[in-house]
Formats: structure tokens, sequence, C-alpha cells
């Protein structure tokens, strides 16, 4: 498996699950939530940037 394959099988999924925890923490609207909201934001915020670093800073091997 090529570090390109790897980056995306890392990237890609935390990508996706990161836009759908900030995506439900923004739009969650439930009495008593506040907590838990702030939590999905947190989370969907650390997953984005993990998932953006794994596909931009991974070094790229020489042509």
């Amino acid at each position: 498996m090529s570090n390109r394959v790897a980056r995306g099988l890392v990237m890609v999924p935390a990508v996706l699950l990161g836009g759908v925890f900030t995506a439900t923490g923004l739009f969650w609207y439930q009495e008593g939530s506040m907590g838990s909201r702030g939590l999905a934001v947190g989370l969907g915020l650390l997953l984005l940037v993990a998932g953006l670093l794994v596909g931009l800073l991974a070094p790229r091997p020489d042509a």
C-alpha cells in the first residue's frame, strides 16, 4: 500500500466525520444539550484539522 492510499484512508473518514460532528453540534437544538453541542463541535473541529493535516503535511516522494 502506498503512502498516498494510506493518507486517503485516514484523511477522508476523518474529514467526513469531522463535518458530521460539527454540523450536528451547530444545528442540535434540544433543551439541556449545551454541553453535548460543545463537545460535538470540538470533536468535529479536531477531526477536521487532523484529517486536513494528514493530507497536507505528509511527506511526498521526490519524482
